[in-house]
């Protein structure tokens, strides 16, 4: 079986390698001033990565499931946050511009503000009472009612909104308030510059990932023009949380494993060429740390090609089940390998690795949000489990809405 990357994820992983070495001295800054580092934007948008979710025809890039994450996991080794909140204006864009549901002339208008303005698009997707574990969650609260011009009139809170702030637009799902069936929402672009009607609460103050600033949002009756609401979307548990696993966080996943893979390199280089004193050979040569740095390596490459796996069954079969079993199979085993990383790895690594200018602090901070980022850990396996066995994840409990 043949795992080499296509031309073109191979071309999309040259810009992120590229990108990434450029945005990597900002990290650390922006870490610490839990701030957005505009700069990085502006070098992602200057190499044309605006346009990666987009297709051809709308004047994108095309980057299909494999390509972007070749793209993400490079990006992650230089700043992870960078490319985790950079990876939910993909999502947006992508979908924005893939649903069949949604009008043809918003599609464009969207891809036209991306091309030709610039426009960044977050994607705020969970809400305060969201659960992973509880799919059934992640139906929207947030409500919109028609507006006197054709567009919406939105009101909710968002929680978790990335890149919110340095963004344009949010795309977002409301329950419309004119249908009765709790399963139907509708998609829209948000003009984020509203102040007397939308209100940033600063709770981020966490562990790691403190550049997405991911904050909480208040929406009080905001407007969305006619021409930016895309269109319904029908059954959401299974035309989104199922049918959209690839996009919605299949990118999530090569964040996290670019991620791990620059903690495994950090360990290699600085335990393969560190001696300590009285000794001649490098520490690496310990076998305690050799095993812990064998076991790492080798969990990391075993998520990576399951990863790889998802990407090429979403790209060659598209969207269904086994799409959305494979990715569910690859976030689980990812976050198993950072859980075996962070135990072996940051004690083979020592004080000197938990020194905040070294670097390898950071990332341990980073990833410990893999196994909470959605779907939980937990709730990878769950509905792992229950597909493997042929069972239907839709009567699940964890599935059932009041």
């Amino acid at each position: 079986m043949d795992f080499r990357l296509d031309e073109q994820s191979l071309r999309m992983a040259e810009i992120g390698k590229r990108l990434a070495a450029e945005i990597a001295p900002r990290a650390a800054d922006a870490d610490e001033r839990r701030a957005i580092p505009a700069e990085s934007f502006a070098a992602l948008r200057e190499a044309g990565l605006y346009g990666a979710g987009l297709s051809t025809d709308l004047g994108g890039l095309g980057a299909r499931s494999t390509a972007w994450l070749a793209t993400v996991e490079q990006l992650a080794q230089g700043d992870a946050s960078t490319a985790l909140g950079f990876n939910m204006h993909y999502v947006a864009t992508r979908i924005a511009a893939e649903l069949p549901s949604f009008d043809p002339e918003v599609k464009k208008h969207v891809a036209a503000l991306v091309i030709d303005d610039g426009a960044l698009i977050s994607a705020p997707l969970s809400e305060p009472s969201s659960s992973s574990l509880l799919p059934g969650t992640f139906l929207p609260t947030v409500t919109a009612a028609r507006a006197a011009d054709g567009g919406l009139r939105v009101t909710g809170t968002k929680m978790f909104a990335s890149i919110w702030e340095a963004s344009d637009y949010a795309f977002m799902f409301a329950r419309p308030d004119w249908s009765d069936d709790p399963t139907s929402v509708i998609a829209f672009l948000l003009p984020v510059d509203q102040p007397d009607h939308i209100v940033v609460e600063d709770v981020w103050d966490t562990l790691g990932m403190r550049a997405t600033r991911s904050n909480k949002v208040n929406i009080t009756d905001a407007h969305v023009p006619a021409e930016l609401v895309l269109g319904p979307i029908d059954d959401f548990v299974t035309n989104w949380i199922v049918a959209q696993a690839a996009v919605s966080w299949g990118g999530y996943t090569g964040c996290y494993l670019g991620l791990a893979e620059g903690m495994v390199a950090w360990l290699t280089e600085n335990l393969g060429t560190r001696t300590a004193k009285g000794y001649a050979q490098p520490m690496g040569y310990h076998p305690t740390i050799s095993s812990a740095i064998g076991r790492v390596a080798t969990h990391v490459e075993a998520a990576r090609l399951m990863m790889y796996q998802a990407a090429w069954n979403a790209d060659t079969n598209g969207p269904g089940l086994p799409t959305c079993h494979a990715y569910l199979k690859a976030k689980l085993m990812l976050a198993d390998a950072i859980g075996r990383l962070v135990e072996l790895g940051t004690a083979a690594g020592g004080l000197n690795a938990l020194m905040r200018p070294r670097g390898y602090e950071r990332m341990l901070r980073d990833v410990t949000t893999a196994a909470i980022m959605p779907p939980n850990a937990y709730a990878c396996a769950e509905m792992a489990g229950l597909i493997t066995m042929g069972l239907d994840p839709a009567r699940a409990p964890s599935l059932a809405t009041a």
